[in-house]
This record gives C-alpha cells, sequence and structure tokens, in this order.
C-alpha cells in the first residue's frame, strides 16, 4: 500500500491555512514571523518561507517588505441552508427481469474472446508507437480498406475507402452529417422510428417531419407532400417494424432524392448482416446511381453493443465539405481498438464470427418459431432477417398494459406504440417488439412460453 509523502513545510502550510480559514486570523492580520515559526516547528526559516509562497500563490496572505506577511482578503461561499431531504444522487438501479426481449442486447457467450485477446496482444506489441498518436480524423484508413471490403462482398456497395468516416456510434456520425447538410435544411424520419433518431435533431432544433412505414417500407408518396430534403430511412430491417423495403419503393425514393438537387437519404443499415432466407438484400446505397445516399452502419449489432465503432460512407461532395472542416474533429473510436478490428477483419475472423453468429440466431429463431406452430392467436412479421421481431395479437387490454402485466412477471419487452411519434389510434391490436439475440439458448424455451402465456390472458378472442 503507498502513502504520500508529506513535507515539512506543507505541515506549516496546512497549520497556517487551517488559522485563516477557520477565522482565528482576520483579514489583514498580521502573520507569525519566519522565525518564530520556524523555532516553533524546530526547521530552518526558508522551510518557512517556502510554506508562505505556497500561501501567497494561493491567495491566502501577501506580504509587504520589511513588514511581514498578513492575512489577505476574506470571501465567504455561500452555503445554502441545509435541507434535511437526501437527494440520491446515484443513478437508480437497472431493473434485472428473468427473461429480457429488450434489443439492446446481443449473444455474448460466442463471442471469440480468444481470438479478440490475442489480436490485442499483437497490436500492443506492433503498433505501440502508433495507437499511441492521433489517426486521421476520418479513422484508421486500413480499417475503412476492410469495411470498405465488407459491403461490397455483404452489401452490393462499391465506395472508395477514403469516404468512409468512422465514429463512436450512428448517432455522432448524424450529428457530423448534419453539420454537413447544414440545420436549415428540413429533415424527415419513419413513424415509428428509433428514438434517439428524433432526439438528435430535435436536440438541434431540426424540423422534423414523421413519415408512415407500411408493408413495403417508408411511403414516398407520403414524402413527396413535404417540403423536406433530407429523409432517414431503414430500409433492410426497418426498426422497430422489422420490414423491409420493396424495390419498387426503393426506387421511388431514389427518384425522389434525384428530382432536386440537395436532397439526400440517409441509409441506416440497422441489423442487416443477418438475414436467414435467401441472399442478403441489395442495400439502398448499392442502387445509387448520383451519389445521393448517405450509407451508415456500426458494430454494435455484429460484434457487441459496448463495442463504440460506427461508420459513415459520404456522397463525394459532403467529403469535400468534410475535408474543410477536418481540422476541427478528431476521430472519436480510440486507435485502440481499430487497429485491433482492422486484424479481426483483415485475417477473416470477422466473416467467421458472422457466418457462427448466423446460425445461432437461426436456431434461436427456429425455437421461436416452433412454439408459435400451435398457436393461432398470435402472428409473427418481420422475423426474416435482423435481431428482433413484432409478435401481434387482438387484446382487451392496451399495449401499455400488457407489457405492464409482463413486467409484473419479470418480463422485459417493449412495444411498437412507444416508438410512434404521431397520435396513438385506438386500437384492440397489440404489437410487441420482442429482441432474441441476448437470451441463451438455454433460456429461450421457457422464457418465450412464459410471455406467451402472460398474454394469452388478455387475448380477445
Amino acid at each position: 500500500m503507498g502513502y504520500k509523502k508529506t513535507y515539512l513545510y506543507e505541515e506549516i502550510y496546512d497549520h497556517l491555512k487551517h488559522l485563516i480559514e477557520k477565522d482565528i486570523l482576520d483579514e489583514n492580520d498580521l502573520m507569525p514571523s519566519k522565525r518564530k515559526l520556524a523555532e516553533q516547528f524546530k526547521v530552518s526559516p526558508l522551510t518557512v518561507e517556502k510554506a508562505y509562497v505556497q500561501l501567497m500563490d494561493e491567495g491566502y496572505v501577501y506580504s509587504i517588505e520589511k513588514k511581514g506577511y498578513f492575512v489577505g482578503k476574506k470571501v465567504t461561499l455561500f452555503k445554502p441552508a441545509k435541507n434535511n431531504k437526501v437527494y440520491n444522487l446515484l443513478e437508480k438501479e437497472k431493473l434485472t427481469y428473468d427473461y429480457d426481449f429488450s434489443t439492446s442486447y446481443v449473444d455474448t457467450e460466442h463471442f471469440p474472446n480468444q481470438v479478440w485477446a490475442k489480436l490485442a496482444r499483437e497490436v500492443l506489441s506492433e503498433q505501440h508507437h502508433q495507437m499511441l498518436n492521433d489517426v486521421d480524423p476520418m479513422g484508421l484508413y486500413d480499417l475503412r480498406v476492410e469495411i470498405a471490403k465488407h459491403i461490397d462482398i455483404y452489401r452490393g456497395i462499391e465506395i472508395d475507402p477514403k469516404q468512409i468516416l468512422i465514429g463512436s456510434s450512428s448517432n455522432q456520425l448524424l450529428s457530423i452529417v448534419i453539420e454537413l447538410l447544414g440545420r436549415s435544411q428540413r429533415y424527415a424520419i419513419e413513424d415509428p422510428a428509433y428514438p434517439k433518431i428524433y432526439h438528435v435533431l430535435n436536440t438541434l432544433d431540426i424540423t422534423v417531419d414523421m413519415i408512415d412505414v407500411d408493408h413495403n417500407g417508408l411511403i414516398v408518396s407520403e414524402l413527396k407532400k413535404t417540403n423536406v430534403n433530407v429523409v432517414h430511412v431503414v430500409p433492410s430491417h426497418q426498426y422497430p417494424l422489422g420490414v423491409t423495403m420493396s424495390i419498387q419503393r426503393k426506387k421511388e425514393l431514389l427518384n425522389w432524392a434525384y428530382e432536386k438537387k440537395g436532397r439526400y437519404i440517409i441509409e441506416d443499415d440497422y441489423d442487416s448482416e443477418f438475414k436467414y432466407q435467401g441472399k442478403p438484400i441489395e442495400a439502398l446505397k448499392g442502387l445509387d446511381a448520383l451519389d445521393k445516399v448517405i450509407y451508415m452502419n456500426t458494430f454494435s449489432k455484429s460484434l457487441a453493443p459496448s463495442f463504440r465503432v460506427a461508420y459513415v460512407v459520404l456522397p463525394k461532395p459532403l467529403l469535400n465539405n468534410f475535408t474543410k472542416i477536418s481540422m476541427y474533429h478528431r476521430c472519436t473510436v480510440p486507435s485502440f481498438e481499430q487497429y485491433i478490428l482492422y486484424k479481426f477483419m483483415h485475417t477473416g475472423s470477422f466473416t467467421r464470427h458472422l457466418h457462427r453468429m448466423m446460425k445461432i440466431y437461426k436456431q434461436k429463431l427456429d425455437i421461436i418459431l416452433n412454439i408459435l406452430k400451435s398457436e393461432n392467436d398470435f402472428r409473427i412479421s418481420g422475423y426474416e432477417s435482423g435481431l428482433h421481431f413484432i409478435l401481434s395479437f387482438k387484446s382487451k387490454m392496451s399495449e401499455d398494459m400488457i407489457i405492464d402485466k409482463l413486467k409484473i412477471n419479470n418480463i422485459n419487452v417493449s412495444g411498437v406504440k412507444s416508438y410512434k411519434n404521431a397520435p396513438h389510434h385506438k386500437t384492440e391490436e397489440v404489437n410487441l417488439v420482442v429482441g432474441y439475440a441476448g437470451i441463451s439458448m438455454s433460456e429461450l424455451e421457457t422464457g418465450f412460453k412464459r410471455l406467451l402465456n402472460v398474454c394469452k390472458q388478455y387475448v380477445k378472442l
């Protein structure tokens, strides 16, 4: 156990400071002489002088030549009246549930910890000098090359790695995109949508239009009725509804962007890595011939939510704008993490991890689908890709009340209504947003059956 060494002059300093702060010595009082204090503390006058210099530096005393040291001006610090009420400033204890069907979690049991640790050791050994310095404001170039290869193979997007900007989250990158496009633009987002998207725009005092989503994705005909120039969409696996935007709707949306100069589409490719039937759906950006789509994605689902790495592909006009302001930006992802992720992708470990997790998530989904085969009162949608689905049923209770009943039974799940910004229309249908990635294989069947059993009590026949 280490102890802080206390010097003799510090003891004298503390003694004198105490006399001043406790008002034993008043403002402008003459302080004890160096000789007297040296005798009292059995030290040299130089040690006492050192204590006085420290007090002068902090404003506690001042000196007058040939007269000595005096107490400096005192300022009374305001102290609020004591309140018997005790305020709990600590964060509320996070609630835990027996079965948590939140969409915030992924399967962490099968993360390749040993591979990741090995690569981390390699980075510490091989790149120890480079990782201590800042990387390019747009992120580590080698990592951007690997990301470009990945989205070319898996998402059908051919781009120059120099167009990729790396950041710590989609929200952080969205803020940069807004800075490049301008806050004066009118923006639109899907309804329902991930609440943080609306929050980012609202915090920046941006006018936001809400555009409804149907089974084909964002309704472009509704978008055309607005004065919007920038629209944010999640076409591959819409959150929370889980619908995939049809090819016809994608072309309509691109045509909308092409009609007018200054229009852009922000494509958030959330949950796109995991598709369980057929080949992956081509990204909207892969169809974009005029560089009007700003493509965004993150590693929070493919690796882990705590892994704070996201990226955006900037159209070349916006890339030029970012280059002009890049001196004011620093990459928000530590170099160490970027080097590890680069190695993880370059060695093929990321691809192997995706394939392995695809099989595991498919097994989890099959457990749920097998249970629902014998349940006629429930309907499932949006499950063909991603890590969540919508469970729908008619009920004599509201969606919020059903969710409360589930919480009482130690089951956590959210409802679609909580993601809608438009006024809710009263309906008998309950739509639960069920995430299954974070629940272990051994607990999933029991947990999902318990969820259904609670809901069955309130099904309207």
